[in-house]
């Protein structure tokens, strides 16, 4: 080897052997008690999201309350709950959802517009004064498409709001193209200062002259609103939102991808399988943050079910210190581990727990529930395809 490439070996070896040390701060902490570390790991992935704000307006009617419940994954708008922040202003909140709703409930046409006015643009202003975590970061303004005609009143509304923040039309209720046109129409011949073009909506499904229209349009609205959120409250939207999966995928496959890597600096320096512990603290950090992103109960008791099943242990200090090893099953012919092995295995089990949280939200969606035995069985199962599918390049890899 040359000199060049020699220094280059002992710079990895050096990064390598300062990964290892971090990772044993906590490996005992992890192996002693699987649960109560991703319990912590989680509580800490969740206060990392941020808190999201959206501010909701729309004139009766308009079927704010059904959008707001069939976007998010737990009832925002049960009547009855909401906190008055001004004289016309409600906030709308649950515990373990990390998005905040203000709403104006009931404004009527006849309504003072001013008023309305003067109170949205207050709460807006009073937000913007606090940390990023309570501003108010969005507005969605709602119409229903069952009418052609564009209101003054919506117009200087919407005006208003974008003075303060960015704005989306929500057409709701479509079910009629014609009609929706129409009012796209009206909209575009305003100029308004809008992002994008109304989005068409039907938050339920309904049932028109014998036929049956499913809702729409609501991947959509989440997606955009995700576009224009800033950075630091992605990931609490995301958490929130309950009908675009792929968009929890996303962030998810991220949060994989930091811990394939960080594996991947812990085995720069082969190390022996007896020592694959050290691999723990990371890949629990990891499953965390992808439970933290899509919103899923897999906490308490249940992941230490898990870790046991996986490493076919009776005990959770032995199946704490035999999660590696046990992921290590379908790597053939592994003595030592090294970069390609720790990263194949990481990112693999990430990518089944993946797996495991979509199946968890299809599941809860249909309203079924998901034992633990059906959890493990879901994850070995996701996690031997997962290694087929990638794994094996990382195994190759490795022999060579």
């Amino acid at each position: 080897m040359s000199a060049g490439g020699k220094k280059l070996a002992r710079g990895a070896k050096d990064v390598s052997s300062m990964a290892i040390r971090k990772s044993l701060r906590q490996t005992d902490k992890a192996a002693a008690d699987p649960a109560a570390y991703f319990n912590g790991e989680y509580e800490r992935r969740v206060r990392e999201l941020g808190h999201a704000n959206i501010l909701i307006s729309g004139q009766t009617g308009v079927g704010k309350s059904t959008l707001i419940n069939s976007v998010f994954r737990a009832p925002l708008a049960a009547e009855g709950v909401g906190k008055p922040v001004t004289k016309l202003v409600q906030q709308y909140k649950v515990e373990g959802v990390p998005v905040t709703i203000y709403d104006t409930p009931g404004i009527e046409l006849g309504r003072a517009k001013r008023a309305v006015i003067r109170e949205y643009k207050r709460t807006i202003k009073d937000s913007l004064s606090r940390p990023l975590d309570e501003h108010v970061h969005i507005a969605w303004y709602c119409m229903s498409a069952e009418t052609a005609r564009l209101q003054d009143y919506d117009i200087d509304v919407v005006k208003a709001l974008a003075e303060e923040v960015p704005v989306l039309i929500v057409l709701t209720q479509c079910v009629d193209d014609e009609r929706a046109q129409a009012l796209e129409d009206a909209i575009a011949a305003e100029h308004l200062p809008i992002h994008g073009p109304p989005l068409r909506t039907l938050a339920r499904e309904r049932t028109v002259a014998g036929h049956t229209i499913p809702s729409h349009g609501l991947e959509e609205l989440v997606e955009r609103t995700h576009e224009i959120l800033p950075e630091g409250v992605r990931r609490a939207f995301t958490n929130a939102q309950g009908v675009a999966i792929r968009l929890k995928v996303r962030h998810a496959r991220a949060v994989v991808a930091t811990a394939g890597a960080a594996a991947g600096t812990v085995g720069a320096a082969p190390i022996p399988i007896s020592d694959a512990v050290v691999l723990m603290p990371i890949q629990m950090g990891m499953l965390a943050g992808v439970s933290a992103i899509f919103g899923v109960d897999v906490s308490r008791g249940r992941i230490t079910d898990l870790i046991r099943g996986l490493a076919k242990s009776g005990g959770t200090e032995v199946a704490g210190r035999s999660l590696a090893q046990a992921l290590l099953k379908v790597v053939p012919g592994t003595e030592l581990i090294n970069a390609a092995v720790a990263t194949g295995i990481t990112v693999a089990l990430g990518a089944a727990h993946i797996q495991l949280c979509k199946e968890l939200l299809q599941r809860q969606a249909s309203g079924e529930a998901m034992t633990n035995a059906e959890m493990l069985s879901f994850l070995l199962d996701a996690y031997r395809r997962a290694w087929r599918a990638g794994g094996q390049a990382w195994g190759k890899m490795s022999a060579g």
